[in-house]
């Protein structure tokens, strides 16, 4: 039977969430034909490339979905399903495309309303488009548990809200200026030297022409990723000190110390735009502490002993069963469900 080759003509007219959602159930766009059609859809847009890294981000979904009998079927088959010929109503083809339209409808709804259950929420949240703002009145974009946002700044800048965390943008003719007010953001600045931009968080200003940045605020210190460009870190207090950052360096501080400059690995220190966090020999209240903040249900330690346990690893945020399974398999612990949204950590015997 010859294989099914999907081509850009298929695609043409559908939206990129529905063009993206078709190649992702290919059944190997690794070889041609379909990797060179697949290559010039996704170099012809923008959007097709953020449809296909949300559709990717959607495909996890159905990957971690082990509880979740309907989820894994529509995975197994959208695999095994590839693209319909147009004309064709061979019953193998019908089904196949049913599949592939199951999906496909799946991962649109995804986009438009979320995950599909509390449990399974996206790495990244809604676009959202901001207008100039003037005045400096609280948090004008939040995020809760669980949610992450992208917001489109009148500049032409973009930035991303991680979980739990709050903003304050105050656009005048002569200043882009952001205070950070809890949580962590990343922010990729629209080149403009004749109006710096600036990150107010903890007493310190972070300014940038156009660059590539992550700001941090935790547990009374604060922390600048430099991955592209260069930024300038000062006390919002007017001390003339001044540190810049080069790539690849970050500076942190406690409250009002002096602070360092370090070198850091920008794929880890950036993993949770990905869905991921890592964790070097932390205690366990540090990274349960973290993981809280991706999910409306919590995890708890109660025993102290448990609390300062140290673990090494790469968790996915927002799936707590599965870190629960992960961190018993290294550690004398295990997870135990005490209500609805609720889970303890404690000692196991081995």
């Amino acid at each position: 039977m010859i294989r099914a080759v999907l081509t850009l003509a298929d695609v043409r007219g559908l939206s990129p969430a529905q063009a993206a959602a078709r190649w992702m159930a290919c059944e190997d766009l690794t070889q041609p034909p379909e990797r060179d059609q697949f290559q010039q859809w996704l170099d012809s847009s923008p959007d097709n490339q953020a449809a296909w890294h949300a559709v990717q981000r959607m495909w996890d979904a159905f990957d971690d979905a082990e509880d979740n009998d309907l989820i894994a079927a529509l995975g197994r088959a959208a695999r095994q399903a590839g693209p319909a010929p147009a004309r064709s109503y061979w019953p193998p083809v019908i089904a196949a495309s049913l599949a592939v339209a199951v999906v496909s409808t799946m991962l649109l709804v995804g986009f438009q309303a979320g995950w599909f259950s509390q449990g399974m929420r996206p790495p990244a949240g809604d676009r959202v488009q901001a207008s100039p703002l003037q005045v400096a009145s609280g948090a004008d974009y939040t995020t809760g548990p669980g949610q992450r946002s992208i917001v489109d700044l009148p500049d032409g800048s973009r930035l991303t809200l991680d979980a739990d965390s709050a903003i304050d943008v105050v656009f005048t003719g002569k200043t882009r200026e952001v205070r950070l007010l809890r949580g962590h953001a990343f922010f990729d600045v629209a080149h403009d030297p004749a109006h710096p931009f600036s990150v107010d968080a903890d007493s310190r200003i972070v300014t940038a022409l156009g660059t590539q940045f992550d700001v941090l605020l935790s547990a009374g210190a604060m922390r600048v990723v430099l991955a592209q460009g260069s930024v300038s870190v000062r006390n919002a207090s007017g001390d003339a000190s001044m540190i810049k950052l080069r790539p690849g360096e970050a500076f942190e501080a406690k409250s009002r110390a002096t602070g360092k400059v370090s070198t850091i690995d920008l794929d880890d220190a950036l993993a949770w735009k990905q869905g991921v966090v890592e964790f070097q020999d932390e205690p366990l209240a540090t990274v349960v502490a973290k993981l809280n903040r991706y999910t409306r249900a919590q995890i708890v330690i109660k025993d102290p002993r448990v609390a300062s346990m140290r673990i090494t690893g790469l968790f996915r945020t927002g799936d707590i069963g599965r870190f629960g399974r992960s961190v018993s398999q290294v550690l004398p612990v295990k997870l135990v469900a005490r209500d609805a949204n609720t889970f303890e950590l404690v000692a196991s015997k081995r």
